[in-house]
């Protein structure tokens, strides 16, 4: 009974930091009732958020390019249920990043730039190119199977997001407040939690769908990418912030689909 009892509790538990966490990154309506948990413990389960995301936008994807419609479009419509699903959290963030480490002269700059709510040359070039590369790079696996493309999304929606939280974790906040601030610096347990999930989901996935070469070049290229913006950001404003967070996220999984499409189309 008590172990019955004890397993329950643990599954209430990754329930409820599941919920927090998808309410956190999407603008989906959460259930209540579950335990409390802060966000900084909860991102634990980070990337199984970013693989049901993930696996929803391939999903869309698929259905949409099996109804005949254009690959571009396809692949365009795609991304748009997706940033609206989101509240284009890390479009967003990357806009606002490349505002303030292209224009910003010293820190308090920076810092003040990426908190202004108007956009700038650097961010509309920064958004501009990266959707149209996402969007080139997902019309090119149009004609892969729903398994495949469901399971390519879940697994870099998971690698990417996991990716944050050691981000966040590996990292002291840039400011004293603003929303990474507020949302808690995870502990490096909660990190390592949430990269061992955030690689066995993607390496399972891409196992299954891809093969060994292509799941090592996807994940190596999401890693890769969000080491290398981890030391752009320490050298930028000396950590992370809130905008920080979505800019990883959005280059670590765009590289990723790039990889996916250069190595399976």
């Amino acid at each position: 009974m008590a172990s019955r009892s004890s397993g329950t509790d643990i599954a209430k538990g990754w329930a409820a930091d599941l919920v927090t966490c998808l309410g956190f990154l999407t603008r989906l309506p959460m259930p209540s009732g579950l335990p409390f948990t802060t966000l900084a413990d909860a991102m634990r389960a980070f990337p199984w958020a970013g693989a049901l995301i993930g696996a929803v936008a391939g999903l869309l994807l698929a259905t949409l390019a099996a109804l005949g419609l254009p690959d571009l479009v396809t692949a365009g419509l795609a991304l748009a249920a997706l940033a609206v699903a989101t509240g284009a959290l890390h479009e967003d963030g990357l806009a606002d990043t490349a505002d303030g480490f292209g224009g910003g002269r010293d820190l308090d700059r920076k810092l003040a730039i990426m908190r202004d709510s108007h956009i700038g040359t650097y961010g509309v070039l920064a958004l501009v190119l990266g959707l149209l590369v996402k969007t080139a790079s997902l019309a090119a696996l149009t004609d892969l199977s729903v398994l495949h493309i469901v399971a390519l999304l879940a697994a870099t929606g998971a690698v990417s997001r996991a990716s944050i939280v050691w981000f966040m974790a590996s990292t002291p906040p840039a400011r004293r407040d603003g929303v990474a601030h507020a949302a808690g610096q995870p502990s490096d347990f909660t990190a390592r939690s949430a990269l061992i999930s955030g690689g066995v989901i993607a390496l399972i996935l891409l196992l299954l769908t891809q093969g060994l070469v292509p799941a090592l070049l996807i994940i190596g290229a999401g890693a890769l990418v969000a080491a290398l913006f981890r030391s752009l950001s320490l050298r930028q404003i000396g950590g992370h912030s809130g905008d920080t967070c979505g800019a990883l996220q959005f280059l670590s999984e765009t590289a990723m689909i790039v990889t996916a499409a250069a190595s399976l189309s």
